[in-house]
Parts: structure tokens; C-alpha cells; sequence
């Protein structure tokens, strides 16, 4: 007996040593490079001249991309990864979520949930802090680790206002997001950034009392945090995780911190939470909540995945509270193809024509970029999934990539930002005329009617 607990020992020893010594080994730099690829599909439509146009008149907004992890300039384009301001100049990209990742599992020290699925243990190797400590960042505080990532947001955006090139902007309220719609309007080479948390592992990770669970999310407020996923790839304190062991439902100290979010105006993001936390979530949130990134089980051909994907009764949970639903951009999420991007954004449309919904207006853009995924383009080669929208066997209309590539998150953020409400999104996020007619009178609208 005293053998065999020997050399389980010794064989996790050797596990944590070998993913330790990986990131120590290649260097930080050299990780990301290969944690961050692109997979080009061979199939993908090249862009004509007119989905490029349609595409440049198109506000842009994507919910999900992990780039304040890894230890490169946002200001200075980069061949690694998949966004900087950059890149999102030449992806036309107007609004971008930037999620903070502060602990993230070992994929490969994965226990087991049943006889036929792994799930993730909160308590394997944090390749999080791993690769912090090679950085030379905070390696032994969650908070610490988003509280720098934040900071670092900020200096670049600051940094960004002293330079000739492209403003990065923080969207704290509507207002910011109003001037952000405005100034694109206008002409003007903006960026807006939404900060966001995936995974609030510190809240409510101390005693269990609800006053400091209030204080960590108003702390979150404070530091200009607007989007807010309790949970990442296990359980945690505030609710079960859709990969964790245990996978219960959303404890008390969730519940509380979703309303405080709520009440604060920060968007909730469900990304990632198990079934049961989704389905408390939905009973106790009276706001629209996302999903951020994902992908869907139906229709998944490998290599995706259809364990991390929504089920269609999810979408409907979503679709249910006025939500919306960022589809992903690599294979492990919508299958082999860019053309099962757009398969995947219709299904969830078709889900919404069952509800009585508008069928395009809960689908929107989660491409999980720099999330250690292999999307099958960067950002600043966008215009393909615009092409990939106009040239598929059943096209999608002008009006609805429109609403798809960013119209929708716009309003989504007009209501759930502080100071927003359902006018403030009619009103910021649609125009009163078509694009041909403003760009005869005036500044092109990029919102479109």
C-alpha cells in the first residue's frame, strides 16, 4: 500500500514538474506562440469586393478574447496571438470584451465525473500561476492576477490617448459606449474595451460572508469591470462548473454576487456554469444574461466537442431572459469549417423563431481569442466570417449580419451598462436611416437601421 501511494505521488510529482518545466522551458513568449495559434480552413470563402465594403460599414463587437493574459504590448502588432489594437483596426472591430483568466486547470490531470466523461478538478496544477510566475507577475493571489491584468488595460489605453494611432477606450456606462457609437460615426480610429471576468474564484472564497462577497464585486465595479462570469472550467464557491466535479447549482454566496453584479451594471456572463447554475441563474437574475463564447451540441461534427457546448434547452434559457449567445471561432466549439460558424449561429436563430423571437436578435460574436484556442482566422481577418455570412448556401440578409456582428451586443450593453435601459439601446444602437442615405448626407452608419 505504502508503495503504491509512493508512486501515485511521485507520478503527480512528475506531472506538476513537467507542466511547470513547459512553461519554464519554451519561455512565456514562446508558450503563448503555442498555446495561441491560427488553422487556417482551406475552404473559407476569400472576401469580394462587396462583402469587404458591407464588412468595413459593419459595427463590430465580439464578447470574449483572453489577450491581458499573455505578456505582449496591446498597442504594437504582433505575429502571435490573435488581438491587439492593431489587428482590431484591420478587423474593424468597434467593441471588444476583454476577459481576465486567473486560474486555469491542467488539461491532462483530469479526474473523473462518471463512467463516460472527465471533469476538471479545481485542484490540479493552476497553469494560471504558472505562467504569472514566469512573467514575473502575481503567481499566488487570483485577485492579484486580474487586479494586474486590469492595470495593464489601463496603462495601454492611457498610452494609447499620448499616441498619433488608434484610441483604446474603456466602456464604463453607456455614455462611454454612446460616445464610443458617435466618434466611429464620425470617423474617428476608436476602439471601445469591455473588462471582463471569467471566473470569480476569490469572491466569497474566504468565510462564506455575504457583506465581503458584496465588497469583492464592488471592488470589481470600482476597478472599471462591466462583464462578470462566475465561473471558468470548475466548481467553485460560487457555483458548480459545466466541466467540474461536482457541477452543483449556484451556492448562496452566487446568487448574491450575480444580483450584486446585476445590481452594480454588470452584464452577467454564464459562460462555462453547469446546468444547474444556469437554471438558478435564470430564476433569480431579472436582467438579460450572456454567454460569452461557445458552441452548440447540435449539429457538432468533430473535432468539436459537444461536452463544453449549450444544449438547445441552455439557448432557450438564454434567448428566455433577453440574452445573447457568442459563437466561437474554433473547432473544438462549431466543427471542422468555417461554415459551420455561421451552422451554428443559424440553429440558434432557428431556436429563437420557435420562441416567437426575432430570430436574429440574441446571436452575436465570442470568438475566445487568445483563450489558448486554434480559431481558424485572427482578428484582423474578420472580413472572412462576414463572406462566410453573405456567401453561404442560405445567405444571411444585410440587415441581419448587421444585427449579428455587433448591432446586438451594442444594445445588449446599452441596457445592462449603468445608466442603460431598453431606450438607450433603441436609441444608440439603431439609426434612423439606411447606410446609402447618411453616406449621402453625412457620416456613414455603422449601426445601420
Amino acid at each position: 500500500m505504502i508503495k503504491k501511494l509512493a508512486f501515485l505521488l511521485g507520478g503527480l510529482a512528475l506531472v506538476l514538474l513537467l507542466a511547470g518545466c513547459a512553461v519554464w522551458l519554451f519561455g512565456a513568449a514562446e508558450y503563448d506562440r503555442r498555446m495561441n495559434r491560427v488553422a487556417a480552413d482551406p475552404t473559407a470563402p476569400e472576401p469580394r469586393d462587396e462583402d469587404r465594403a458591407l464588412h468595413q460599414s459593419l459595427f463590430i463587437a465580439d464578447l470574449h478574447a483572453d489577450t491581458l493574459k499573455w505578456e505582449r504590448d496591446l498597442l504594437e502588432r504582433s505575429d502571435v496571438g490573435h488581438v491587439d489594437l492593431p489587428r482590431l483596426v484591420d478587423g474593424n472591430v468597434a467593441l471588444q470584451s476583454f476577459t481576465i483568466v486567473t486560474q486555469s486547470p491542467l488539461p491532462f490531470t483530469r479526474a473523473r465525473y462518471n463512467e463516460t466523461e472527465a471533469c476538471v478538478s479545481g485542484s490540479s496544477l493552476d497553469m494560471a500561476a504558472v505562467l504569472a510566475a514566469a512573467q514575473g507577475r502575481p503567481a499566488f493571489s487570483t485577485r492579484e492576477r486580474a487586479i494586474h491584468q486590469i492595470e495593464r488595460f489601463k496603462a495601454a489605453v492611457q498610452r494609447s490617448k499620448e499616441s498619433d494611432g488608434a484610441e483604446l477606450r474603456l466602456i464604463k456606462d453607456v455614455d462611454d459606449l454612446r460616445r464610443l457609437v458617435e466618434d466611429r460615426q464620425a470617423g474617428q480610429q476608436v476602439v471601445g474595451g469591455i473588462l471582463g471576468i471569467e471566473g470569480g474564484h476569490w469572491v466569497g472564497n474566504t468565510e462564506g460572508d455575504l457583506s465581503l462577497v458584496e465588497a469583492d464585486m464592488q471592488q470589481l465595479y470600482d476597478l472599471g469591470v462591466r462583464q462578470f462570469a462566475p465561473n471558468h472550467r470548475f466548481d467553485n464557491a460560487l457555483s458548480g462548473s459545466g466541466e467540474g466535479c461536482e457541477r452543483y447549482g449556484l451556492t448562496e454566496l452566487g446568487v448574491h454576487a450575480l444580483r450584486t453584479a446585476e445590481r452594480l451594471g454588470i452584464a452577467v456572463d454564464l459562460s462555462h456554469i453547469s446546468q444547474q447554475g444556469m437554471d438558478d441563474a435564470a430564476r433569480v437574475l431579472s436582467e438579460p444574461f450572456m454567454i460569452s463564447h461557445t458552441g452548440i451540441k447540435a449539429g457538432c461534427e468533430a473535432p468539436c466537442r459537444p461536452a463544453r457546448n449549450l444544449s438547445d434547452d441552455q439557448i432557450k434559457s438564454v434567448l428566455n431572459s433577453g440574452g445573447i449567445v457568442g459563437i466561437g471561432y474554433w473547432p473544438y466549439a462549431v466543427g471542422p469549417s468555417v461554415w459551420h460558424i455561421a451552422n451554428a449561429m443559424s440553429h440558434v436563430m432557428s431556436l429563437s423563431q420557435e420562441m416567437g423571437l426575432e430570430p436574429g436578435k440574441h446571436v452575436a460574436f465570442g470568438s475566445d481569442y487568445d483563450g489558448s484556442v486554434t480559431p481558424f482566422f485572427d482578428v484582423s481577418e474578420l472580413s472572412i466570417l462576414t463572406a462566410v455570412m453573405r456567401q453561404r448556401a442560405d445567405p444571411f440578409s444585410e440587415d441581419l449580419i448587421r444585427d449579428i456582428a455587433g448591432r446586438n451586443v451594442c444594445r445588449y450593453f446599452a441596457r445592462t451598462l449603468p445608466g442603460g435601459s431598453q431606450d438607450a439601446a433603441d436609441n444608440i444602437c439603431s439609426g434612423a436611416a439606411t447606410p446609402d442615405e447618411l453616406h449621402e448626407e453625412g457620416p456613414l452608419d455603422i449601426l445601420g437601421s
